[in-house]
């Protein structure tokens, strides 16, 4: 617990490459230890902020001051120096800082309304700042939630004023494994390829009005998973085992999966896609984007067709929780350090259970459990709230063209 007072050093003014180093050494020889510093450079401006403690704790913090003050008049900035409480301290250390994540569409009056929304919970916005601009822009912003007694309601107002201005947004705190996130685990049918796979079967066994209708209960989690899968695959049965390649050799991915997934994989990233769907088309998409992980429901097929059945375990909600935490742990992963990405009912604890659960191009349901939310379009944006920027996406892309 902080007993004791503080200094704050705080500098703003014109870029010099020499002013950090300038200061920490005149903090250092002032017999001072840095606590936390804080310093950003654009457009020919600084801006820095640093707190210090004696390191010898029988010091006077008023004395060191003047011996701090002494050594910072010679040189060529206007530093300034003050004491502060350890509750000022604590609210400027120990803060509930959350990173908001805009991506959309570029267009007129999207900043207005999402600053003018925080200004209505008289939260600090501490930071903002581009990750990509043109027709496609990000904008993240960091904002000190302190003071506030229900996060949560804040989340709700900037998703809703997200919707209406027509921008996606992902809301995550400012943690160390927010730059330490290695796996990302992915839902398949709608969120990586287009539409539902059992459907397109569905169509080809004739079947196709009566398996849409349980997948719609399903995905809007009215029927049970398991009982609504068993029983669409019960109207597969004899289907021809040739279908299934025609339909895997149709599959048409989400706008952006390929991009994102190759851009992860260059990042370092782990991948893992666990369906609800069937291992068959799984399959197709590990060999074709390269996951390390793939889990899906199997389908029995005898003497080249479809006997109706599944064979394994059925890989529902809460299967998909548990292969999440099960893939973390032989990675060597805590769960913070996990992403997933869904877009129906069945995926709700798989979210969950992650450090980040993102709901794409999702269902009501799995919106009110997600920490954030991408539409159709925005798929790429998953790169950018995991620490990619505009640049370094070019470069791998560059870097894939030449080899």
């Amino acid at each position: 617990m902080l007993s004791r007072p503080y200094l704050i050093i705080s500098y703003l003014g014109k870029y010099n490459p020499y002013m950090i180093a300038d200061v920490t050494s005149a903090v250092t020889d002032s017999r001072l230890n840095i606590v936390d510093v804080t310093q950003n450079s654009l457009h020919g401006l600084s801006v820095m902020v640093m707190i210090a403690e004696p390191v010898d704790p029988a010091d006077s913090i008023q004395e060191a001051r003047d011996r701090l003050w002494e050594r910072l008049q010679p040189l060529p900035y206007e530093v300034n120096v003050e004491i502060v409480t350890p509750d000022e301290v604590l609210k400027t250390i120990d803060r509930n800082v959350q990173v908001f994540t805009l991506i959309g569409r570029d267009r007129v009056g999207i900043l207005k309304a999402i600053t003018s929304a925080l200004a209505n919970f008289r939260v600090s916005i501490e930071r903002m700042h581009h990750l990509a601009r043109g027709e496609f822009v990000v904008l993240e912003l960091w904002v000190d939630a302190s003071e506030l007694r229900d996060l949560s309601l804040l989340k709700e107002v900037i998703q809703r004023t997200c919707d209406e201005v027509g921008v996606d947004t992902i809301i995550q705190p400012d943690s160390p494994f927010r730059q330490r996130r290695r796996l990302v685990v992915f839902d398949m049918d709608s969120t990586l390829i287009e539409g539902e796979v059992i459907n397109t079967l569905a169509e080809a066994a004739q079947v196709g009005e009566k398996v849409s209708d349980i997948t719609a209960q399903a995905m809007a989690g009215k029927l049970d998973f398991e009982e609504a899968l068993r029983q669409r695959v019960a109207l597969l049965k004899g289907l021809p085992e040739s279908v299934l390649k025609e339909v895997a050799d149709s599959m048409q991915l989400m706008p952006g999966a390929e991009e994102v997934t190759r851009t992860l994989k260059a990042m370092g990233f782990k991948l893992a896609l666990i369906s609800g769907g069937f291992l068959y088309f799984a399959n197709r998409l590990k060999e074709r984007l390269g996951f390390d992980y793939v889990f899906a429901n199997e389908l029995e097929i005898k003497n080249g067709v479809l006997t109706g059945r599944l064979k394994g375990r059925i890989i529902d909600k809460a299967a998909k929780g548990n292969i999440l935490k099960e893939i973390a742990e032989k990675e060597g992963l805590r769960l913070d350090e996990v992403v997933a990405v869904g877009d129906g009912a069945n995926d709700e604890i798989m979210l969950k259970n992650a450090g980040i659960g993102i709901a794409f191009n999702a269902k009501a349901i799995l919106k009110k459990v997600a920490d954030g939310r991408l539409t159709r379009d925005n798929l790429k944006g998953l790169l950018y709230c995991l620490g990619a920027t505009e640049k370094a996406i070019a470069e791998i892309q560059s870097a894939e063209t030449k080899e």
